[in-house]
């Protein structure tokens, strides 16, 4: 243990020697062994000489340099060179020659003489009169007089700065004072006190901005020499780890001190954080010189935040700007330096609200209400399961300033995985709001009785109402029918009884295999569709009142049929008088005419038939055998109509029909032609 102490107090007393500086009363030469040398300055420039053959072995033995202090009074003082040697002298040598020079100076000598009755020994010269300043690089020379060639010692040395502690209290150049600080966080003020300044000198105090240069905060004052207390106050905007108090003494050239008194506080750096809500520009200024970049992230829960694509940028120009940001309170900026990483959310207090999403349940019926402050385009989709790519686009939505939009939703909005997503879609850097897990309505317990009874006379008043509206619509459809059948005559096509598959009865000429092969070709459509189909010739009287029988008569027309206009009754009508030749032959019922339009011109068939194509007849009894298949039931929600500000979303009903309704499909397919043709 003693030995561990005893070589504390060693290392200790090394470093005290080290930091102290060694004092001298006078400048000037001298020579040991009691010789009386003499020292004058010397012009370096003289060449070197020859070294004698008798001049053998070394001449200049060593060389050492060292720094001096020679002391007048307290903060009084000047550092000086010392330069020593061992020179052996002899017969040629009459003296030795120290020089020093340093970058920008000249180069200063000393030639020191020896007596001209000295013996040949050994001596040590020193000279310590060389002014030197603090960490000052000097450059030290020792040559013989004569200077012979080659036989010179040199040295490099740098003199001690002033961060030496015996410099700092008694050397000018090196003394600032001491600064001691204390700090008022709630009146933002800094007391300030000096200690140790230049006794015979005012001092200097401000508050600065270190940057390249202290740039100066306007708190600035100057303490006379004369003042017996040296305190001041300073007010303080921001406690930025670049805010520096800087104290001089008020002479020239004089070394500053500066002290920070919130080197730590990096956070506040980040508080600088600006947004226009006009331009919709995010800006922070850079006010203490730091390598940072920032990033503008979305904060999701307490400590993760995710990166936007392409909101990386630099302080190195001291200002950041970003434009068209939206003002949504998750939008945060990162700021990243060499040791760790700042989050910073400037819209988290709602200090900025641009545009707001809520559900409620109105009178039973689930609304989302969009309300915008700003002029923006907002994008509404409906997600499963809080994943962005389960997300299906709905609507994209322009809203004005201080508007408000309301949209119906399903009740599969309730479902657990159900969940809706907005975001900006005018805006460069926007991040969506999700909302899930919404509250269906719920009855309250002391509410089911008046419910239950307020909804059995809703049920009794549905059920009149829809009586009223089936009764209208029968009464309607008698009267459209007796329309119809004003139009176009009495509708062939009545509704059966039977319960046995519908019977058709197609009319053609014989003279006419192609129309012929056109018959069976529609004779096997018809028995695909489950009707009962036969065949006649028109030319046949028995097939002629056979037709009467059928439940529809179809008439394929041709050339031949010319021959029969006069038995036709179609639609009830028949021939004009003018037209028969002979007497009056059995009618034979048509309730149908068509024709072939690929061989036979609509001109060629008398208009009264009022004849239809075949294929579009064919077309007609295919849709109207589909018809009662109803759609694949599907779920969509999308906006119908606008109606003061809501969007309503209506419900697509299957279309429902029966074989009854078959007739009138059949009377309107008839107007419907008559009108085309």
């Amino acid at each position: 243990m003693q030995s561990f102490l005893l070589l504390v107090l060693t290392a200790c007393g090394a470093l005290t020697q080290e930091n102290q500086i060694e004092r001298i009363q006078e400048c000037g030469g001298q020579c040991s062994q009691g010789l009386q040398c003499r020292n004058r300055l010397h012009s370096p420039f003289a060449p070197c000489k020859t070294q004698p053959k008798r001049l053998q072995g070394a001449v200049i033995h060593g060389m050492s340099v060292a720094t001096v202090m020679r002391c007048e009074r307290r903060q009084k003082c000047s550092l000086h060179l010392r330069v020593a040697s061992s020179v052996q002298i002899s017969e040629h040598i009459q003296g030795v020659s120290m020089c020093t020079v340093s970058a920008g100076m000249l180069e200063r000598c000393v030639l020191t003489s020896f007596p001209r009755a000295a013996q040949a020994q050994q001596v040590e010269v020193q000279n310590d009169c060389f002014n030197v300043s603090p960490g000052q690089d000097v450059h030290v020379t020792v040559n013989t007089v004569p200077n012979y060639c080659n036989v010179t010692r040199s040295q490099r040395y740098r003199v001690q700065g002033c961060y030496n502690d015996d410099l700092r209290n008694n050397l000018p150049e090196c003394i600032t004072g001491k600064i001691a600080y204390s700090v008022d966080p709630e009146r933002r003020e800094l007391s300030v006190s000096v200690t140790d300044m230049l006794e015979d000198r005012d001092y200097h105090l401000r508050l600065c901005h270190r940057w390249h240069t202290c740039t100066g905060t306007g708190a600035y004052t100057l303490i006379k020499r004369e003042d017996r207390f040296k305190n001041v106050t300073f007010p303080f905007v921001r406690p930025l780890p670049c805010l520096c108090i800087e104290g001089w003494s008020s002479m020239v050239d004089a070394p500053r001190i500066q002290v920070y008194p919130f080197r730590n506080r990096t956070e506040e750096l980040w508080m600088g954080v600006t947004f226009d809500p006009e331009e919709e520009a995010l800006s922070w200024e850079l006010a203490c010189p730091m390598e940072v970049v920032t990033t503008l992230c979305h904060k999701v829960g307490e400590d993760s935040c995710l990166d936007l694509v392409n909101s990386s940028q630099s302080a190195h120009k001291r200002k950041v700007t970003y434009s068209k940001v939206d003002s949504n309170p998750q939008l945060c900026i990162k700021f990243t330096t060499k040791a760790r990483s700042w989050i910073k959310c400037p819209f988290a207090d709602g200090n900025f609200p641009a545009w707001h999403l809520t559900v409620s349940s109105d009178a039973g019926q689930l609304q989302a209400t969009l309300t915008s402050r700003i002029r923006s385009e907002l994008s509404l989709r409906l997600c499963k399961n809080s994943h962005p790519s389960a997300c299906n686009d709905v609507i994209s939505v322009p809203m004005e300033k201080a508007n408000s939009l309301s949209i119906n939703l399903t009740v599969d909005m309730c479902k657990a995985d159900a969940c809706i997503q907005v975001r900006r879609v005018d805006a460069r850097f926007t991040i969506p709001l999700l909302m899930c897990h919404f509250q269906c309505p719920k009855v309250q317990p002391v509410e089911v009785r008046g419910q239950r009874w307020e909804m059995e006379w809703m049920l009794v008043l549905a059920v009149a109402c829809l009586t009223v509206v089936m009764a209208a619509a029968l009464v309607g459809n008698i009267v459209l029918l007796v329309c119809y059948r004003r139009r176009v005559g009495a509708c062939p096509f009545q509704r059966s009884t039977d319960p046995r598959p519908a019977g058709v009865t197609l009319l053609r000429t014989t003279d006419d295999e192609g129309h012929a092969h056109l018959a069976r070709d529609l004779e096997k459509l018809l028995l695909g569709l489950g009707m009962s189909v036969k065949l006649a010739d028109l030319d046949e009287k028995a097939d002629g009142e056979q037709a009467l029988c059928s439940d529809l008569v179809v008439l394929l027309w041709s050339k031949g049929c010319g021959r029969h206009l006069d038995r036709l009754a179609v639609g009830g009508c028949r021939a004009a008088p003018a037209q028969r030749e002979h007497a009056t032959p059995a009618p034979v019922r048509v309730d149908i005419v068509t024709y072939d339009g690929l061989t036979v011109a609509p001109d060629e068939v008398p208009a009264w038939l009022n004849a239809v194509p075949l294929k579009q007849l064919e077309v007609f009894f295919t849709d109207t055998h589909y018809a009662g298949q109803p759609p694949l039931p599907t779920w969509h929600l999308f906006p119908g109509q606008r109606h003061h500000g809501h969007f309503q979303t209506p419900i697509q009903a299957a279309p429902e029909s029966d074989s009854s309704e078959k007739s009138n499909l059949l009377c309107d397919f008839l107007v419907e032609a008559k009108a085309e043709s």
